[in-house]
């Protein structure tokens, strides 16, 4: 976004230089023999052109360079200058420019400006003799009009990469498509310029409808072309982006991706998307900044018809708005301050709707109806990727967890602590803690399994409230055994880990049902034997780590009696000394 200060410089410096350059080049300018009606004519072809902009990456491409070559040669620079003018206006109309943005007309004006007293300056150079009539009766004049286009070309991309280098502070390429396309439509418009040109010195204004209307037609036609290869580039995308959004077995990286992507096919500035939370509410589940590349989870949430993305749910039909005026008292809260065009819409799966995506552009109009589709499309490939996420992440899950306590099973545990040793030694150190329920056979036996499994549950959620390491991996080892491995965790925070552990299972009695006799509330007393080993200190490999804190476990916590913490390396030193 520019700044205040760089619009106010920009005003400043055109309503100093334009006016006054503009005047004195009217000075140096005979008007006496100007065919007015000559004149109206190249000037209404001048406008119609203009109408016919070809869109380039937010750059605006037409066959103006042409026309206003041969309004220079027949009229002069003034009268050019005052043409470009009223044509770039007609341009700037077009690209839907809001308050904040009135700044490019005066930056417009001046680069115009520029442009074209750098081409005149050019051909003067040549100093060619003669009038306008003789303008190609040697090849020196066919190079100074050569001479005059190119200059034209390149003075306007070297002003337009300065612009949005120094202006917007966009870091784009110089040789970019429009710039391509603008060197195209330079050199296709010449030979119809000069033919123009050498028609009009013959049969009069006549010439600029007779050639005239194959350049606006041409204009036209071309437009229509790049928007169609534009709209196919788009498709590719989509289908590209589909191809991505299929492949990714994440739920959190499925919703990533899809956001991440939306600014490749629209242009966005902001893009929220709301999930329908039991068919009862919406909830904002990403909020994503393009600008700032990087997402939010604010959590925010609506009812059913409350805000634009509430309508759209209740209604089960998408939206557009161009401008803000249009939208901003729909919004439940407050919208962002530059924002204007809108595009929302439900993201429906199975013929029921799972979500709601809403755009934001701080561009008027910006958003057409072809690419409401693309969206839209782009949507209903996320909604099956989400649905593919899913049902991989619920596989995964009872793949890698205990069905009775939601704890990570021993294959996952297993793999997990080889991960860490796979590569070689690991840099860090890692911990492992070993538990071990003291007398857990005679709780089954004695109230029945049921009540064996519902301590086992509670086992797990005290134990998961303790764990406020994310990674550390807690698990069901099997039967009563837990384990608990603790990455980049020394022995010293191990033992501390392993402390709260042991005393989150002795401190609070454990309740459940005596299922032998008459389901009958009893209130259990449970201990638990603890052991922990780490790497580097007391193990060289992730089989020595499990053997030794099993080790520290059964001899240092159950041989002396149950219901403690043994740390290995303390287990060994009292091994060494007792006496031989």
């Amino acid at each position: 976004m520019v700044n205040s200060s760089k619009k106010r410089w920009i005003w400043a410096a055109w309503a100093i230089i334009w006016p006054a350059s503009l005047f004195l080049i009217y000075q140096q300018t005979n008007l006496d023999n100007l065919k007015w009606l000559d004149l109206g004519a190249f000037t209404a072809l001048a406008i119609i052109v203009a109408l016919f902009p070809i869109m380039v990456n937010q750059i605006p491409v037409f066959f103006l360079n042409g026309i206003t070559l041969v309004i220079y040669l027949n009229f002069g620079l003034f009268v050019e200058l005052i043409i470009t003018t009223i044509s770039v206006t007609i341009v700037l109309l077009q690209v839907r420019m809001t308050k904040k943005d009135l700044f490019r007309i005066p930056l417009n004006y001046m680069m115009f400006f520029l442009m074209s007293i750098s081409a005149a300056g050019v051909y003067n150079l040549f100093d060619l003799p003669g009038d306008a009539s003789q303008a190609l009766e040697t090849p020196m004049h066919i190079i100074g009009i050569l001479a005059y286009s190119m200059t034209l070309f390149m003075m306007n991309h070297i002003l337009i990469t300065l612009t949005r280098r120094y202006i917007y502070g966009k870091r784009d390429k110089f040789f970019e498509r429009s710039f391509f396309w603008e060197f195209m439509t330079t050199i296709y418009i010449l030979p119809a310029a000069l033919l123009l040109h050498l028609l009009y010195h013959q049969i009069g204004a006549v010439a600029v409808i007779f050639i005239g209307f194959s350049i606006v037609s041409t204009s036209y036609i071309l437009r229509l072309y790049y928007r169609s290869s534009n709209m196919n580039e788009h498709l590719r995308n989509v289908s590209e982006v589909g191809h991505e959004l299929t492949a990714q077995l994440n739920v959190k990286e499925t919703l990533d991706l899809f956001m991440e992507r939306i600014v490749s096919v629209v242009p966005a500035d902001q893009a929220y998307l709301y999930d329908v939370t039991n068919g009862e509410e919406l909830k904002l589940i990403r909020l994503y900044d393009p600008k700032k590349l990087s997402f939010y989870q604010k959590g925010d949430r609506m009812k059913k018809g409350e805000g634009v993305a509430g309508l759209v749910w209740k209604k089960g039909v998408g939206v557009r708005y161009g401008k803000r005026k249009q939208w901003a008292d729909k919004w439940k809260v407050i919208a962002p301050t530059d924002s204007e065009s809108l595009m929302c819409l439900p993201i429906e799966r199975d013929n029921e709707i799972i979500g709601i995506l809403v755009i934001l552009s701080e561009q008027r109009n910006i958003y057409e109806k072809y690419q409401f589709m693309l969206i839209e499309l782009l949507a209903n490939f996320m909604a099956v990727s989400l649905l593919n996420a899913q049902h991989y992440e619920q596989t995964k899950q009872i793949g890698e967890r205990c069905a009775l306590t939601g704890l990570y099973n021993y294959r996952y545990f297993d793999d997990a602590l080889k991960g860490l040793f796979q590569e070689g030694a690991p840099k860090n150190p890692v911990s492992l803690i070993m538990m071990d329920l003291d007398h857990f056979k005679q709780v089954n036996d004695t109230y029945g399994h049921e009540a064996g499994n519902d301590v086992l549950r509670e086992v797990a959620a005290r134990l998961r409230q303790e764990i406020v390491d994310d990674a550390a991996i807690l698990a069901r080892y099997g039967g009563e055994e837990f384990a608990v491995i603790l990455p980049n965790c020394d022995s010293i925070r191990a033992a501390e880990v392993a402390d709260l552990l042991w005393h989150s299972i002795i401190a609070q009695p454990f309740h459940t049902k005596n299922t032998l006799d008459s389901d009958q509330n009893v209130s259990l007393k449970m201990t638990v034997s603890v052991g922990v080993a780490s790497y580097p200190e007391n193990s060289e490999d992730d089989l020595e780590l499990v053997r030794h804190a099993d080790r520290a476990m059964y001899v240092g916590a159950k041989q002396k009696g149950r219901n403690r913490v043994s740390i290995y390396h303390e287990l060994n030193q009292k091994t060494e000394n007792i006496p031989s």
